[in-house]
């Protein structure tokens, strides 16, 4: 009776082992586990995989998974590129010392061709005036695609002799690289520019307050919400679902992404991270497989498979251009402070400097806070121009009207 017994649990046992084996691991279109592949054939297929392991993953202490910081990234990788290298390199914080104790680097993302949109930013605040308030602003490019006839590589090397606030990747620019330049500039900030206490990076076509941020860094670098480990914050979004759509811009196949829900991921229009969780993502970056989306990939993917926890900032954030534009016309008419820091320019490279330049000239003369009867929601409103051209294809006057947002 005993070995019976013995025989049956034995037999119990061995049903739930297999069970658990053969359910609990995805397997791939021929019946293949994934996680017995090698890396870097897997694919996609590792890609689902640590994406469900990231969302059951229990987070030590301070909301971080293992620290890797301590291993040193490939400089010749750049998430599934093993050959990368800098066309255009950039020493400016080795090379001057008195930018090794920087507050924090500012790595704004731009199209190579964009290059009135990289003026905007240089006429709405210098670099010597971000200098002389702890920051440093490196744009971020790519190699000239095929399709581009208004720029050289003549042109854009001029322009870093002009500026020196350039670095150049050696891939393509294109829409579905944009992951490379957000990890390249994260890479290059870690690696070039290791000792700022902060990384900020934000998208070329980004309105945004540098004296605000400024502060916000300060006092996180010195007061009591110093963090202890890793810090991103911006806009989070939370339960986006991903487009399965075959017209959108956004489109992603199952292949691609399997799951319905993307998880939490701060928006790249402008978001903050400390050294520490720049480097954890740079690092997770050589190790987990390239997806296109970049934000959802870095601060999303990434940054749940190393446990950073992130942080909303969403009040700082407008979606429409039109309210920074309104801003403008309050602070210039009765000196009221802006109720946002971020918001596109709305294709308006006007916007970066007009809203710098007067947020500057509101903090030197003490802007007052907004009324709460009077909320920029209520009181903006913006002009909504239609040609005759758009309509008939002819030349004509701009028909202007008020519209409420």
């Amino acid at each position: 009776m005993r070995k019976f017994h013995r025989f049956l649990v034995f037999s119990v046992a061995a049903l739930v082992l297999y069970l658990v084996y053969r359910y609990s691991f995805p397997v791939d279109s021929e019946g293949n586990y994934l996680f017995l592949k090698p890396l870097e054939s897997s694919g996609n297929g590792v890609l689902t995989l640590l994406q469900q392991s990231a969302d059951d993953r229990q987070t030590d202490v301070d909301g971080e998974g293992a620290d890797e910081t301590e291993r040193e990234p490939d400089p010749k990788r750049l998430v599934n590129l093993t050959d990368f290298q800098f066309r255009i390199g950039n020493d400016i914080c080795k090379e001057n010392g008195s930018y090794s104790e920087l507050l924090g680097v500012i790595m704004v993302t731009s199209y190579v061709g964009n290059d009135a949109l990289r003026a905007a930013h240089r006429q709405a605040i210098s670099q010597q005036k971000l200098i002389s308030m702890g920051l440093l602003r490196i744009f971020s490019l790519g190699e000239i695609p095929e399709r581009e006839r208004f720029i050289t590589q003549k042109a854009l090397q001029s322009e870093q002799d002009l500026f020196g606030d350039l670095i150049q990747g050696n891939f393509q620019e294109a829409y579905r690289n944009l992951t490379y330049k957000h990890v390249m500039s994260l890479k290059w900030a870690t690696e070039h520019c290791r000792r700022a206490k902060f990384v900020v990076k934000m998208d070329d076509d980004i309105v945004f307050d540098p004296f605000f941020v400024q502060n916000h860094l300060s006092d996180l670098g010195h007061g009591k919400d110093q963090p202890q480990g890793s810090l991103l914050a911006g806009f989070m979004f939370n339960n986006k679902k991903v487009i399965r759509l075959k017209a959108n811009k956004w489109f992603v196949s199952r292949e691609e992404f399997p799951r319905e829900v993307y998880p939490p991921y701060l928006s790249g229009w402008l978001y903050i991270a400390n050294q520490r969780a720049a480097r954890k993502l740079v690092l997770q970056s050589e190790v987990v497989p390239f997806f296109w989306i970049d934000d959802t990939y870095v601060t999303g993917i990434l940054a749940g498979q190393v446990g950073i926890k992130l942080h909303s900032l969403n009040k700082w954030f407008s979606a429409n251009s039109e309210f920074l534009d309104c801003c403008i016309r309050d602070m210039k008419r009765y000196s009221y402070q802006c109720d946002y820091y971020v918001g596109p320019n709305g294709g308006n490279s006007r916007l970066i400097m007009d809203f710098v330049q007067e947020l500057e000239r509101c903090y030197d003369n003490a802007c007052y806070q907004r009324p709460s009867e009077k909320p920029l929601t209520k009181t903006c409103v913006a002009e909504y121009k239609n040609t005759v051209q758009q309509q008939q294809q002819q030349h004509g006057t701009a028909l202007v009207s008020m519209m409420r947002l």
